[in-house]
């Protein structure tokens, strides 16, 4: 656990924000690190298309003088499909160099739009004052408009975008919301999910965006006086596999426990040290391993490996972030797993 002056100093840093150069005055901006641009270019985002069944488009036929509303069934693409979350402060951009990894078109991903919910005039705007409930149902009311066409959907969220997309799913998974036909699996990378103290510091993001932010998140969902862990067992019981791959030396970007059923998988050899290491160096070098560990599940070769491994088969990824033999050992709680 990080010492109490580390999680003061955090409380004015924005861990999210994009990175911009300082100049005289300015205060450290921490950000997921810069990523090489790649050929892939993401498409505009675009807001769900309201008023579309799942079941497919409505046409109406006359029959002896009678109308008789007919169903015309489309033939659905089960080629995979994307949808890509950012965070606080992010962009559709970010997942740039992963897609290229995973050898994606821009005519097969499209970015979740924070404006959806929240005012801005842009999507990386949008995303800093945006709640993560307000979005999972924005994002569910997405994958529901995509799923008429699409018969295998695969969802990627970095960050806050991670907390949405535990929400949304949880919502699934409790039957507040239906299941969505052809929604396979999602990603969650680095995703703000944390419980105890750590899930409270995040919470603070959604009072200023110089705070870690989870924008609400929860992991407590209370359905019927019933309150569980939403993170446990997610997705088991709406047919979506959920993976979900951390960086802990970026210390307070994630979470820190092993949720019982969640499978959980530690990127150990990103190429820095803990940034707790480095604070007592230097607060500087601290601050920017933090960013650098939050971004680096958007760049490593493993994660790609990973989940084009999940998306092949689901529960197929063996993971090796390079220096390593994936190994496996059993998880707290009895029913999680992780892979070092």
């Amino acid at each position: 656990m990080l010492s109490l002056l580390l999680v003061g100093i955090l409380a004015g840093i924005p861990l999210d924000a994009p990175p911009e150069p300082l100049a005289p005055g300015d205060g450290l901006v921490l950000s997921p690190t810069p990523i090489v641009r790649s050929p892939v270019r993401l498409p505009e985002p675009r807001p769900p298309v309201g008023g579309r069944g799942v079941g497919g488009a409505l046409g109406v036929g006359a029959i002896a003088g009678g109308a008789v509303l007919t169903q015309v069934r489309r033939r659905k693409d089960d080629e995979p499909y994307y949808v890509v979350v950012h965070g606080n402060g992010g962009s559709a951009e970010d997942f740039a160099l992963l897609l290229d990894r995973l050898g994606i078109g821009s005519d097969r991903v499209t970015a979740f739009d924070y404006r959806d919910v929240a005012g801005g005039s842009t999507s990386r705007e949008a995303s800093r004052t945006a709640s993560t409930e307000r979005a999972a149902e924005a994002l569910d009311v997405l994958i529901r408009d995509l799923s008429v066409e699409h018969g295998s959907i695969y969802s990627i969220h970095h960050s806050k975008g991670g907390a949405v997309g535990v929400s949304m799913i949880g919502a699934l998974d409790d039957g507040s919301r239906p299941p969505i036909d052809g929604y396979d699996g999602a990603a969650l990378l680095d995703p703000a999910i944390g419980a105890g103290w750590l899930g409270r510091l995040q919470r603070l993001g959604g009072l200023s965006t110089l705070l870690p932010d989870n924008g609400g998140f929860d992991v407590q969902r209370c359905t019927d006086g019933e309150c569980r862990d939403v993170r446990e067992n997610l997705g088991e019981a709406s047919g979506v596999e959920v993976i979900a791959i951390r960086n802990l030396d970026a210390e307070v970007t994630n979470f820190r426990d092993r949720p019982e059923g969640l499978r959980v998988y530690d990127l150990v050899h990103d190429g820095g040290a803990p940034a707790r290491y480095l604070f007592p160096v230097s607060p500087l070098l601290g601050f920017n391993r933090i960013w650098s560990a939050h971004g680096s599940v958007l760049e490593h070769e493993a994660v790609a490996d990973c989940i084009k491994a999940e998306v092949a088969a689901q529960g197929s990824c063996v993971w090796n972030d390079g220096k390593r033999t994936a190994t496996r050992r059993s998880g707290g709680g009895g029913g999680g797993s992780s892979f070092k």
